[in-house]
Order: structure tokens, then sequence, then C-alpha cells
């Protein structure tokens, strides 16, 4: 029994008229009258009555149609969904989405959500420093890492460039200047998120400061970013932080530009090249398009 035969069928108890039907399926009459015979000798029973005047379905026939339409419209669901699936838009992704990064994600989720609602999206709050060790353990399938890394296994591409800003307790003695160069800073006691373990704006402000000769004294470590800028407002130390932590409401902290244009941390999406997801290739398709326009705007 063919799904062809079955539209064949469905179309001329609708009609009751093989010619009408022939004619709504863009065919010969005869293909139809075939295929109709071939299927009432599978059933093993008449579905139609006919004579020169008049088409009517057996009883047989009209049992046979609610099965039919059935399932010509399961086949036809299990169609769309196969091709929602192998477009991503059926599905499960888990996404790192913690820290800093809940402050970059939240425009290409929504964003994504709107268009594949039926895709399961698993949010893991898991901070910026960490998600590049949460991919190699396959605990997300994607998340933002800092660039550069050192993981063959896994692809990358470029989601945001952070320009670094010092952040200084109010009343310091560089908040007088407009901006700073990054050798002010050799003196200053740091306030950082930890460099030691994970992969994030701790390791990136050792490597600038590195760059510009010297290694900065770290007084106190804490993390999510927001305990560091917090920190900075009591008087602890400075920071380097990521631009966009200016936004946060924290009293007493100042901000000033460096002067340095190495001085940028390179945000990227990032994921396992042994990902085949279509899930996974539609976000992408999301975050690529809602990267251009968001460059659009600036």
């Amino acid at each position: 029994m063919e799904l062809r035969q079955l539209r064949y069928f469905i179309e001329v108890a609708e009609a009751l008229s093989f010619t009408k039907a022939a004619r709504k399926l863009h065919i010969s009459q005869p293909p139809i009258s075939r295929q109709i015979a071939r299927l009432e000798q599978e059933v093993g029973t008449p579905l139609f009555t006919r004579d020169k005047q008049s088409v009517a379905m057996t009883q047989a026939g009209r049992a046979f149609y609610e099965h039919a339409k059935h399932t010509i419209t399961s086949s036809q669901h299990a169609v769309t969904s196969a091709r929602r699936a192998a477009e991503g838009h059926v599905g499960r992704l888990s996404l790192g989405f913690g820290g800093l990064t809940a402050y970059w994600w939240p425009q290409v989720v929504a964003e994504f959500r709107a268009e594949s609602p039926s895709v399961e999206l698993v949010l893991h709050p898991f901070q910026l420093a960490y998600q590049l060790s949460a991919l190699l353990e396959d605990k997300i399938d994607i998340g933002l890492v800092v660039l550069p890394i050192e993981h063959d296994e896994l692809a990358t591409a470029r989601f945001v460039n952070e320009t670094l800003w010092v952040a200084l307790p109010q009343g310091h003695p560089l908040a007088v200047h407009r901006s700073l160069a990054l050798s002010q800073l050799a003196q200053c006691e740091f306030v950082m998120v930890p460099w030691s373990r994970g992969f994030g704006f701790g390791r990136l402000t050792m490597r600038i400061c590195s760059r510009a000769g010297f290694v900065p004294r770290v007084v106190q470590e804490a993390e999510p970013m927001e305990s560091v800028i917090g920190m900075v407002g009591a008087g602890v130390g400075i920071a380097i932080v990521p631009a966009l932590v200016r936004q946060l409401p924290v009293a007493r902290v100042v901000y000033r530009p460096i002067k340095e244009r190495f001085a940028r941390a390179e945000i990227a999406m990032a994921w396992s090249k042994s990902n085949e997801s279509p899930v996974l290739q539609r976000f992408l398709t999301v975050a690529r398009r809602s990267i251009r326009v968001d460059a659009a705007k600036r």
C-alpha cells in the first residue's frame, strides 16, 4: 500500500468522481482507476460502487476513508517534523549563560527562542572563565571564550570585541587623569577574578600587564566580576575590566579608558568541531545575524 494510492482514494472519495479527482490531481483518469483497483485488491473488498452515472463509497470505503485521512495527515506531520529537525528547529541545545556572558547572550537567545520555540534550550550558569572547560568536558554545546585558545578540537567565531577600562576607587590619585597608560598601573594594588584557574579576564589581565612590562600586584581575588567591582568601590584596589561593566550601578567607582590599543578582549563563540547538530548550526546562524545587526547599529 502506497501513500499515493491513499491520496488518490481520498480525492475520489471526496469528489465522488474519478474524472474530477483526476482533474484536481492534474493527471489522467486511467492511472487513478488502476491504483484504486490495486488498493481494493490489497484491502480485499471494494471501496467504491461504480456505474456510468455515479460513484459512491461502500461501507468499507467509508471506514477506510477515516483511517486513510489520518495516515496522510500523520505522514505530512512526519515530513514536517523531519524537515524542522534537519533545519535545527527541533532538538536540544546546552548554552553557557553566566557571569558576564549573561550581558552578551540575551539578544541572541531571545531571537533564537522566537524562531525555534520547539528547541529545548538549557542555560547553564557557568561564568566566562569556566565555559572553555565546560566545552571540553561536553557539559555545554556552545559557550563564550576569551581569545586566543589553544584547543584544536574547538571551533570559534568572533562574537564581540570589548575595550578594557580601569576601574578605580573614587578619590584614587590616578582618577584625575582622563585616560591611563598601563605603565601607570604598575605600582597599584589589583583586585581581579582568579587568574590561576579558569580562562577569563584574570588571565587576560595578566597577559596585557605582562605585555606592558609588569606583573600586577594582586591583593584580592573575587568572582564574579560584580564582586570585583564592589571591592574596587570599597577601596581594596583597582581592576582592569571590560567596558560593559560600567553599566553596573556600583557606588564609589570611577572608570578610565586604557590608552594602549592592545588592551582589548576578543570574545568568541566556541563549540566542538565534532558537534554536527542542526540545532547548533541554527543557533550560530541566528547569532551571526544578530552580530551583524548590532555592528550596523554601531
